[in-house]
């Protein structure tokens, strides 16, 4: 009787048990349908408000003519809507024409002088201004976010890599802005500029130089350059108006230096391909200002731990350039001491990375020989540009400005009265020669001598010192320096057909 009354109570707690457990499973599962419900709904409702907003923009902001862009013009209010709405769902591989046909689109607005049609008149609303500096910023980053992926060589990538320059350029300057050059317009010109000023600011702490880097090494950095002159110069526009906003500002040039003036050779392919911007750099005065920032030795050494050796070479190669090409002005008067401690403080920095021998750690550089470090494949294939920047360094009009003067002036004063009997040996250009001679000539008693601790004998000692350090840097280089091959003359003939260890070697 008892087992029959405890069945019982066993079946009825498990009756209990599997109406409980099925209760659940059913809350489970409606609860499961919901989420898959909600899920598809919000799913759907998306795709569908993503499809109207695509749609909406493909009908309303027009393919712009390349013969008559004026005509396709829009409302500006209408067309930064369009903007808005397509930054929110925004997908950077779905929309990649898309964004190409806003941005040729907002170039030609530029062009209006109406402010109801041309972009910028956004921007001369009070309502409206905030927004159109945030999207604008958002617009340009997307520009160089494009240009990370983008090849110069290939020419279909070039013509898409000149599109995001245009609109980088034409956004971060007012001179293009023709709205801009109305009489009742041109008053509110001195805040645009400024509205400029902190869109490059904001690209730039962004990582705007990084990207304008890496676009330069792909396109400079093999042997036959990718660039024309369109590209080149509104890389190096670019370049330099964050430099100009910030007043070259020591934070801005260092970031200079470490990402545009290490590209290899650039300053070579500036000269070759767009020498006007040769013009701008030499009236921004960049050559002068880099030295001023590496003469100070934290600077030196912040910018030198950035680029390491292979870049602080292509560094130095550029900054020679620039000496050269500025050799009878700028260089003339900061020859010594800053440009010289300058240059042997880069090349002793690179001697650091030279090793002797070869090991696992070494890679071979062409012309630093056994480093190391690695080179990147982009570097390899530009070294020969690099090299024909670094033989200006011995080239004959530098050497003579460097070490010319100084050694003339030594002459002058040790030079005996009867050494003088002779004009023309007085106004002999062979002046190495004769600083040589008026040394190591001991049987004429009359001469006088600089002391070992004078001004003028440490000059001279710090301007042989510094090809001396080229010499033991430069390994692979080292004939090329006594011998002048790649340049107008080497060291050995500079000098009178003297090597230069005759000058460091002499006992005074």
């Amino acid at each position: 009787m008892f087992n029959k009354a405890e069945d019982t109570k066993s079946s009825f707690l498990e009756q209990t048990k599997a109406a409980r457990e099925e209760r659940a499973l059913e809350k489970r599962k409606e609860v499961a349908a919901i989420i898959i419900q909600s899920n598809v709904r919000g799913y759907l409702t998306r795709t569908s408000f993503v499809r109207n907003i695509l749609k909406n923009f493909d009908a309303i902001v027009p393919q712009v003519p390349e013969n008559d862009a004026k005509s396709a013009l829009i409302s500006a209010t209408q067309i930064f809507t369009q903007v808005k709405l397509l930054l929110l769902v925004f997908n950077k591989e779905r929309d990649r024409d898309r964004f190409d046909k806003l941005c040729s689109y907002l170039i030609a607005s530029l062009e209006s002088d109406s402010p109801k049609v041309s972009y910028v008149g956004v921007a001369l609303s009070k309502d409206h201004v905030m927004q159109w500096i945030s999207y604008t910023n958002d617009v340009l980053w997307k520009c160089c976010d494009y240009l990370e992926e983008l090849k110069p060589e290939y020419a279909s990538d070039m013509k898409t890599v000149l599109l995001y320059l245009h609109m980088l350029v034409s956004f971060t300057n007012t001179n293009t802005w023709v709205v801009l050059k109305a009489k009742n317009v041109e008053v509110l010109k001195l805040g645009m500029n400024q509205l400029c000023a902190n869109i490059m600011g904001k690209l730039f702490h962004k990582g705007f130089y990084l990207v304008l880097k890496n676009l330069l090494v792909r396109g400079l950095g093999r042997l036959k350059v990718a660039f024309k002159h369109a590209s080149l110069s509104a890389i190096l526009t670019l370049s330099l108006r964050p430099l100009v906003a910030a007043e070259f500002s020591d934070k801005f040039m260092s970031m200079f230096l470490i990402h545009i003036l290490s590209v290899p050779a650039l300053v070579q392919h500036l000269e070759t391909i767009t020498p006007e911007c040769i013009t701008v750099l030499v009236n921004y005065s960049i050559f002068n200002k880099s030295l001023e920032l590496l003469a100070s030795q934290q600077s030196m050494r912040i910018v030198f731990n950035t680029l390491e050796g292979n870049y602080a070479l292509c560094l130095l190669a550029n900054l020679i350039h620039l000496a050269y090409i500025e050799r009878e002005t700028v260089l003339k008067e900061v020859a010594f001491p800053c440009f010289t401690v300058v240059i042997t403080g880069l090349l002793e920095s690179c001697q650091h990375y030279v090793v002797t021998k070869q090991s696992n750690l070494t890679h071979w550089h062409p012309v630093l020989g056994w480093f190391a470090q690695s080179m990147d494949p982009e570097l390899h294939a530009a070294m020969p540009h690099v090299k024909t920047q670094l033989h200006l360094l011995w080239n004959t009009q530098i050497v003579s400005i460097l070490i010319g003067k100084s050694l003339a002036e030594l002459v002058k004063d040790v030079e005996s009265p009867q050494a003088a009997t002779s004009s023309q040996n007085r106004t002999n250009p062979n002046f190495f020669k004769r600083a040589i001679e008026a040394r190591v000539n001991r049987a004429n008693v009359q001469k006088s001598y600089r002391a070992l601790g004078s001004p003028e004998v440490h000059k001279i000692v710090l301007l042989c010192s510094l090809y001396y350090t080229a010499l033991n840097t430069l390994t692979q280089l080292r004939l090329d320096i006594l011998t002048g091959k790649g340049s107008t003359t080497g060291l050995c003939v500079s000098l009178g057909d003297f090597n230069l260890f005759v000058i460091l070697r002499i006992k005074y």
